[in-house]
């Protein structure tokens, strides 16, 4: 009798751990019920900065072409690939020495140097070495162009080059004028020379030496443009220059504007009779010396009804 109730408690045990097996199994191979779908599904972030799809092409516009030589040139400085119609290149001439970084290291003293007499940066050594380069350079950038009989006038914005153009072929350096200040555009009109001047290294006797750049902020203080600090020999505005003789150019005028070259290029001039006008108050630009007023105008060669009145001064550039 207790063999058999030994044996059936032993069933009943043997029984309920199978039993608990199983369904342990089951419950595992059986997989929970996923969410229903939402309706209207979470968009994407959109990229702002993502391109956009071209607006349609006027009438009469066929696009661009893959097959045009201009998409397959070969970069370069002084041999880059060319494609042209109706126009030939005869010759390249290179910009003279002293208008040249002339170097390609960006800690090289020269650009350091450029960067501060020229550029106006108080402390280049936090630059990044490419953005140093690249600003630098920019001191000794070609600008505007002007033409006189067979003369050519390349402004820079370090000075002015002028050449001989009569024999296309042959064209040589004339004149080689340094004369910092930025931009540098130029204009002529019968023996005078106009050059635009707007950065703040420019000085009425055409200095290299540049001004003291402004110094950092204080420590935990944003860096903000500020205007450069009023100096009696600083200018930004109209150089005007004799060019009786092409080889000597001679300042004969420097004409101050609120906010230097740009506002000069916004400046009407007219031709009338001697008479210029002034438009900058000298409490921020001083009195020009007398070796560059007005007054020494009756030597320059100008006929006697020439008049260039500044008629308006530009506050925003």
């Amino acid at each position: 009798m207790n063999r058999v109730r030994t044996f059936a408690f032993r069933l009943l045990v043997a029984s309920i751990v199978l039993g608990s097996c199983f369904a342990a199994t089951t419950l595992a191979q059986t997989s929970s019920p996923s969410p229903a779908p939402s309706a209207t599904p979470a968009a994407p972030p959109t990229n702002p900065f993502a391109p956009q799809p071209a607006p349609p092409l006027p009438a009469g516009m066929a696009g661009s072409d893959v097959n045009d030589p201009r998409a397959k040139l070969s970069p370069g400085m002084y041999d880059a690939g060319e494609a042209a119609r109706g126009l030939k290149h005869l010759m390249l001439l290179k910009k003279p020495d002293a208008f040249e970084l002339g170097s390609n290291d960006p800690n090289d003293p020269k650009v350091n140097k450029t960067l501060t007499t020229v550029i106006g940066v108080a402390d280049p050594s936090k630059m990044p070495g490419a953005t140093k380069l690249v600003l630098a350079g920019l001191g000794f950038a070609n600008s505007d162009i002007a033409f006189q009989g067979n003369r050519l006038f390349l402004g820079n914005f370090y000075g002015v080059n002028i050449y001989d153009i009569s024999n296309p072929l042959k064209t040589n350096l004339v004149t080689s004028m340094i004369c910092p200040g930025g931009q540098g555009d130029v204009s002529v009109y019968k023996n005078l020379m106009f050059m635009s001047v707007e950065m703040p290294n420019g000085r009425l006797d055409c200095g290299v030496q540049g001004f003291p750049p402004n110094p950092p902020p204080p420590a935990g203080q944003q860096n903000q443009n500020q205007l450069p600090a009023a100096q009696k020999d600083r200018f930004r505005g109209v150089r005007i220059f004799d060019i009786a003789d092409i080889r000597n150019p001679k300042q004969v005028a420097a004409v101050q504007t609120c906010r230097g070259s740009l506002a000069a290029a916004r400046t009407r001039i007219r031709w009338s009779s001697i008479r210029m006008t002034r438009t900058t108050s000298t409490s921020t630009y001083p009195a020009l010396p007398s070796s560059v007023k007005a007054k020494s105008w009756p030597d320059a060669r100008v006929k006697r009804r020439t008049r260039i009145r500044i008629r308006r001064c530009f506050a925003s550039t």
